[in-house]
Protein backbone atom coordinates (compact mmCIF):
# COMPACT_ATOMS: atom_id res chain seq x y z
CA UNK A 1 0.00 0.00 0.00
CA UNK A 2 1.66 3.24 -1.17
CA UNK A 3 -0.42 6.03 0.39
CA UNK A 4 -0.63 4.77 3.97
CA UNK A 5 2.75 4.09 5.60
CA UNK A 6 1.95 4.46 9.30
CA UNK A 7 1.18 0.80 9.97
CA UNK A 8 2.97 -2.54 10.20
CA UNK A 9 1.83 -6.13 10.24
CA UNK A 10 1.94 -7.95 13.59
CA UNK A 11 0.54 -11.44 13.21
CA UNK A 12 -2.93 -11.17 11.70
CA UNK A 13 -3.24 -7.51 12.73
CA UNK A 14 -2.49 -4.34 10.78
CA UNK A 15 -1.04 -2.25 13.61
CA UNK A 16 -1.56 1.48 13.02
CA UNK A 17 0.50 4.15 14.75
CA UNK A 18 -1.66 6.43 16.87
CA UNK A 19 -2.16 9.80 15.12
CA UNK A 20 -1.56 12.78 17.41
CA UNK A 21 -2.91 16.32 17.27
CA UNK A 22 -0.71 19.43 17.85
CA UNK A 23 -1.03 19.13 21.66
CA UNK A 24 0.10 15.48 21.65
CA UNK A 25 -3.34 13.93 22.28
CA UNK A 26 -4.95 11.15 20.26
CA UNK A 27 -6.42 12.57 17.06
CA UNK A 28 -9.70 10.68 16.63
CA UNK A 29 -10.61 12.31 13.30
CA UNK A 30 -7.25 11.48 11.71
CA UNK A 31 -7.53 7.97 13.14
CA UNK A 32 -10.85 7.46 11.34
CA UNK A 33 -9.28 8.59 8.06
CA UNK A 34 -6.29 6.26 8.51
CA UNK A 35 -8.42 3.20 9.29
CA UNK A 36 -10.82 3.95 6.44
CA UNK A 37 -7.94 4.31 3.98
CA UNK A 38 -6.45 1.04 5.20
CA UNK A 39 -9.70 -0.88 4.85
CA UNK A 40 -10.34 0.59 1.40
CA UNK A 41 -6.94 -0.52 0.17
CA UNK A 42 -6.96 -3.88 2.00
CA UNK A 43 -10.60 -4.88 1.88
CA UNK A 44 -9.80 -8.47 2.89
CA UNK A 45 -8.32 -7.38 6.23
CA UNK A 46 -10.45 -8.05 9.30
CA UNK A 47 -8.05 -7.41 12.17
CA UNK A 48 -6.85 -3.87 12.85
CA UNK A 49 -5.10 -2.50 15.93
CA UNK A 50 -3.79 0.88 17.02
CA UNK A 51 -0.51 1.36 18.88
CA UNK A 52 -1.20 3.59 21.88
CA UNK A 53 2.27 3.17 23.41
CA UNK A 54 3.37 6.46 24.93
CA UNK A 55 -0.13 7.81 25.41
CA UNK A 56 -1.37 8.29 28.97
CA UNK A 57 -5.07 8.91 28.29
CA UNK A 58 -7.80 8.96 25.65
CA UNK A 59 -10.73 11.30 25.23
CA UNK A 60 -14.25 10.05 24.65
CA UNK A 61 -14.03 10.77 20.90
CA UNK A 62 -11.19 8.24 20.68
CA UNK A 63 -13.31 5.57 22.38
CA UNK A 64 -16.19 6.34 20.01
CA UNK A 65 -13.92 5.95 16.97
CA UNK A 66 -12.54 2.65 18.26
CA UNK A 67 -16.05 1.35 18.94
CA UNK A 68 -17.18 2.41 15.46
CA UNK A 69 -14.57 0.27 13.72
CA UNK A 70 -15.03 -2.57 16.21
CA UNK A 71 -18.64 -2.86 15.09
CA UNK A 72 -17.63 -2.80 11.41
CA UNK A 73 -14.78 -5.32 11.74
CA UNK A 74 -16.82 -7.60 13.99
CA UNK A 75 -19.37 -7.93 11.18
CA UNK A 76 -16.52 -9.22 9.00
CA UNK A 77 -15.51 -11.74 11.64
CA UNK A 78 -12.58 -9.64 12.88
CA UNK A 79 -11.93 -7.04 15.56
CA UNK A 80 -10.51 -3.64 16.46
CA UNK A 81 -7.79 -3.88 19.09
CA UNK A 82 -5.49 -1.62 21.07
CA UNK A 83 -1.85 -2.04 22.08
CA UNK A 84 -1.22 -0.44 25.47
CA UNK A 85 -0.13 -1.33 28.99
CA UNK A 86 -1.19 1.99 30.49
CA UNK A 87 -3.56 1.42 33.41
CA UNK A 88 -5.18 4.83 32.99
CA UNK A 89 -6.39 3.89 29.50
CA UNK A 90 -7.55 0.40 30.52
CA UNK A 91 -9.33 1.81 33.58
CA UNK A 92 -11.03 4.34 31.32
CA UNK A 93 -12.28 1.49 29.12
CA UNK A 94 -13.75 -0.26 32.17
CA UNK A 95 -15.47 2.90 33.36
CA UNK A 96 -16.95 3.42 29.91
CA UNK A 97 -18.10 -0.22 29.82
CA UNK A 98 -15.99 -0.92 26.72
CA UNK A 99 -13.51 -3.39 28.24
CA UNK A 100 -15.66 -6.31 27.00
CA UNK A 101 -16.06 -4.87 23.50
CA UNK A 102 -12.52 -3.73 22.68
CA UNK A 103 -9.57 -6.12 22.82
CA UNK A 104 -6.50 -4.78 24.62
CA UNK A 105 -2.99 -6.23 24.26
CA UNK A 106 -0.28 -5.15 26.69
CA UNK A 107 2.59 -6.30 24.45
CA UNK A 108 3.14 -7.27 20.83
CA UNK A 109 4.03 -10.78 22.00
CA UNK A 110 0.45 -11.19 23.22
CA UNK A 111 -0.80 -10.01 19.86
CA UNK A 112 1.39 -12.61 18.11
CA UNK A 113 0.17 -15.36 20.42
CA UNK A 114 -3.44 -14.40 19.73
CA UNK A 115 -2.69 -14.42 15.99
CA UNK A 116 -1.15 -17.89 16.10
CA UNK A 117 -4.11 -19.22 18.06
CA UNK A 118 -6.59 -17.84 15.54
CA UNK A 119 -4.61 -18.97 12.51
CA UNK A 120 -4.12 -22.56 13.71
CA UNK A 121 -7.62 -23.88 12.78
CA UNK A 122 -7.32 -22.40 9.29
CA UNK A 123 -3.96 -23.96 8.49
CA UNK A 124 -3.44 -27.66 7.71
CA UNK A 125 -2.35 -29.56 10.76
CA UNK A 126 1.29 -30.58 10.90
CA UNK A 127 0.28 -33.85 12.61
CA UNK A 128 -1.93 -36.32 10.78
CA UNK A 129 -3.88 -39.10 12.47
CA UNK A 130 -4.68 -42.33 10.71
CA UNK A 131 -8.51 -42.59 10.61
CA UNK A 132 -8.24 -46.36 11.00
CA UNK A 133 -6.54 -45.94 14.35
CA UNK A 134 -8.88 -44.92 17.20
CA UNK A 135 -7.70 -41.78 18.93
CA UNK A 136 -8.46 -43.25 22.34
CA UNK A 137 -5.86 -45.99 21.80
CA UNK A 138 -3.01 -43.55 21.32
CA UNK A 139 -0.81 -43.37 24.38
CA UNK A 140 1.55 -40.48 25.15
CA UNK A 141 5.23 -41.34 25.02
CA UNK A 142 7.19 -41.24 28.25
CA UNK A 143 10.83 -40.24 28.20
CA UNK A 144 11.85 -43.23 30.31
CA UNK A 145 10.26 -45.77 27.96
CA UNK A 146 11.93 -47.26 24.93
CA UNK A 147 10.61 -46.02 21.62
CA UNK A 148 10.63 -47.86 18.35
CA UNK A 149 10.69 -46.53 14.83
CA UNK A 150 9.42 -48.28 11.75
CA UNK A 151 7.86 -51.59 12.85
CA UNK A 152 5.37 -51.70 15.69
CA UNK A 153 6.81 -52.09 19.16
CA UNK A 154 6.75 -55.69 20.50
CA UNK A 155 4.23 -56.56 23.17
CA UNK A 156 5.69 -56.29 26.66
CA UNK A 157 6.73 -59.51 28.37
CA UNK A 158 4.47 -59.58 31.40
CA UNK A 159 6.66 -62.15 33.16
CA UNK A 160 9.56 -59.67 33.21
CA UNK A 161 7.54 -56.51 33.70
CA UNK A 162 8.43 -54.45 36.76
CA UNK A 163 6.03 -52.04 38.39
CA UNK A 164 6.62 -49.37 40.96
CA UNK A 165 4.57 -48.28 43.91
CA UNK A 166 2.19 -50.55 45.77
CA UNK A 167 1.86 -52.88 42.75
CA UNK A 168 5.41 -54.20 42.67
CA UNK A 169 5.46 -57.78 41.53
CA UNK A 170 8.63 -58.50 43.47
CA UNK A 171 7.23 -57.41 46.88
CA UNK A 172 6.00 -60.86 47.85
CA UNK A 173 9.19 -62.66 46.90
CA UNK A 174 11.25 -59.99 48.70
CA UNK A 175 9.30 -60.55 51.91
CA UNK A 176 9.63 -64.31 51.49
CA UNK A 177 13.39 -63.94 51.24
CA UNK A 178 13.43 -61.85 54.40
CA UNK A 179 11.44 -64.51 56.27
CA UNK A 180 13.71 -67.26 54.99
CA UNK A 181 16.75 -65.32 56.12
CA UNK A 182 15.23 -64.98 59.58
CA UNK A 183 14.53 -68.73 59.68
CA UNK A 184 18.05 -69.53 58.52
CA UNK A 185 19.53 -67.16 61.08
CA UNK A 186 17.51 -68.75 63.86
CA UNK A 187 18.35 -72.21 62.67
CA UNK A 188 22.01 -71.26 62.44
CA UNK A 189 21.96 -70.21 66.11
CA UNK A 190 20.46 -73.57 67.13
CA UNK A 191 22.70 -75.75 64.97
CA UNK A 192 25.74 -75.71 67.37
CA UNK A 193 23.60 -77.09 70.19
CA UNK A 194 22.08 -79.70 67.90
CA UNK A 195 25.53 -80.79 66.77
CA UNK A 196 26.80 -81.09 70.38
CA UNK A 197 24.06 -83.51 71.43
CA UNK A 198 25.43 -86.43 69.38
CA UNK A 199 29.09 -86.37 70.69
CA UNK A 200 27.84 -85.98 74.29
CA UNK A 201 25.77 -89.10 74.04
CA UNK A 202 28.69 -91.00 72.53
CA UNK A 203 31.07 -89.95 75.32
CA UNK A 204 28.52 -90.86 77.99
CA UNK A 205 28.02 -94.25 76.40
CA UNK A 206 31.78 -94.88 76.28
CA UNK A 207 32.18 -93.90 79.95
CA UNK A 208 29.39 -96.26 80.96
CA UNK A 209 30.96 -99.06 78.94
CA UNK A 210 34.39 -98.40 80.52
CA UNK A 211 32.89 -98.49 84.02
CA UNK A 212 30.97 -101.62 83.21
CA UNK A 213 34.01 -103.35 81.74
CA UNK A 214 36.18 -102.16 84.65
CA UNK A 215 33.71 -103.52 87.17
CA UNK A 216 33.48 -106.77 85.29
CA UNK A 217 37.30 -107.17 85.18
CA UNK A 218 37.58 -106.34 88.89
CA UNK A 219 35.03 -108.95 89.70
CA UNK A 220 36.77 -111.58 87.61
CA UNK A 221 40.17 -110.79 89.08
CA UNK A 222 38.87 -111.08 92.59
Amino acid sequence: MDQLKNYREVGIFDLLSAPLNPIGAFDAEQFKKDVRALLDERSEDKFVAVDLTGLDFLYSDAYNALLLFQTELSARGGMMAMLTNNTTITDGLKKAGLDKKLKVFAFEAEMMAFSLHNQAPQEPSMITIDPAEPVAEQQPQVASQNTYSGAAAPAPNTSLERRTGSHRKFTKSFNAISKDEKKLAKKGMNMPFDEEKSPARTVLTIILLVILIGGLLAYLLI
